[in-house]
């Protein structure tokens, strides 16, 4: 019997997630194809076979089936390289980003969520919150494995660091005034590391050139 209902649980499971990824397609067609202002729920039931109430059970605003698409989308993409310098760690991810930014659906689904947080603040707040800090998990490891190595200093204010390279990369996103690219990346990490590295760091780094 238990056997029986534990089939069952799976085979609900399998479905459940056919579901999802069935929607999370059409989302991401709709968004590569026309854009966030064109995505609707109604669309997303309409291209992807899922009924209304399924995706509202799941997704209860459009945003937040993006938040979901783009998480997605940046865990097969992301990943921590632990090269065992700070350097080549963030620009790395500084590349990363740039990629998920310029050459997936992530991009147009940020951008999305950007509308969102501007146009309706109070109903998005919470869920855009919870978006922020999973963007910045990898950052953050990346930056307190740095600190503990004395690559840069103990005081250095991490939230602050990341700020200054997710800014800078979804400014160039958002304006288009200028390429967003490997080698703003490059030139990004190394301004924004110039204000945190230990003087032992910045020795070393004189002795070896």
């Amino acid at each position: 019997m238990q056997a029986v209902e534990t089939e069952i649980h799976n085979e609900i499971a399998r479905r459940k997630t056919r579901t999802q990824a069935r929607a999370l397609a059409a989302a991401a067609e709709i968004l590569r194809d026309e854009g966030y202002s064109r995505l609707t729920m109604e669309r997303v039931a309409q291209e992807s076979g899922v009924a209304k109430t399924t995706l509202y059970r799941r997704w209860p605003t459009k945003a937040a089936l993006c938040v979901e698409l783009y998480l997605e989308v940046a865990e097969r993409e992301l990943r921590d390289p632990d090269t065992g310098d700070i350097a080549n760690d963030l620009r790395h991810i500084c590349g990363m980003v740039v990629r998920l930014q310029t050459r997936t659906v992530a991009g147009p689904a940020f951008i999305g969520l950007i509308a969102e947080a501007l146009s309706n603040p109070e109903s998005s707040a919470s869920f855009l919150a919870e978006f922020a800090e999973r963007r910045r998990e990898l950052t953050r490891r990346v930056l307190k494995r740095a600190i503990h190595r004395g690559e840069i200093r103990a005081d250095t204010d991490i939230d602050l660091v990341i700020d200054a390279l997710g800014g800078a990369a979804t400014f160039r996103l958002l304006q288009r005034h200028a390429p967003l690219s490997r080698k703003f990346a490059d030139a990004l990490v190394r301004l924004v590391l110039s204000g945190c590295r230990t003087r032992q760091t910045r020795h070393t780094r004189k002795r070896v050139r």
